[in-house]
């Protein structure tokens, strides 16, 4: 009697890790598509901050500089959501997610914010009308994408995981 008892709870043990395995690997593929979605708004804002810079000699070099600086910020936030959806779904479900990237993840909106901050500085210097309505425009980009961020963020440190609470304690 004990050991069918024994051989029940092991069969439902393993039903439990193998779908929540398949679960966190649906998510996975929604979170692939986000990483990519988030590197192709930010690279377009770039692009058009770029073309923004030629168009107002007074804060030109400030919004080339925020271009740049949004161009390796978003190679590195990329870089960081991709090694974290990589993860694979049964090492989520007993450690938990890729604390490590999501920290740089953080970092990054934070840069992220600061850019914002120097473009609403340069669109008051701005003497183009047609110049700040862009930086509005790209302002309000940039702030989605931290927004989708965050997003992202919050969803991954949500995830159930069996061990994650240990593993949290040594970092």
């Amino acid at each position: 009697m004990n050991y069918i008892k024994t051989s029940t709870t092991i069969a439902l043990s393993l039903l439990l890790i193998a779908s929540s395995a398949s679960i966190t690997l649906a998510q996975s593929e929604k979170g692939k598509a986000m990483s990519e979605q988030h590197r192709s708004k930010v690279a377009e804002t770039v692009q058009a901050l770029t073309d923004l810079a030629d168009k107002n000699k007074n804060i030109g070099e400030d919004v080339r500089v925020v271009a740049q600086e949004q161009e390796s910020s978003n190679e590195r936030a990329t870089k960081a959501m991709k090694t974290v959806e990589a993860r694979g779904g049964f090492k989520t479900f007993l450690i938990g997610t890729d604390y490590k990237n999501i920290g740089a993840l953080r970092s990054e909106l934070v840069t992220t914010q600061n850019s914002i901050d120097r473009l609403t500085k340069a669109k008051e210097r701005a003497t183009d009308d047609s110049v700040k309505t862009g930086l509005d425009a790209q302002i309000k980009a940039l702030g989605e994408t931290n927004t989708n961020a965050l997003n992202f963020i919050k969803t991954n440190e949500t995830k159930f995981s069996l061990f994650g609470w240990f593993v949290r304690l040594f970092q």
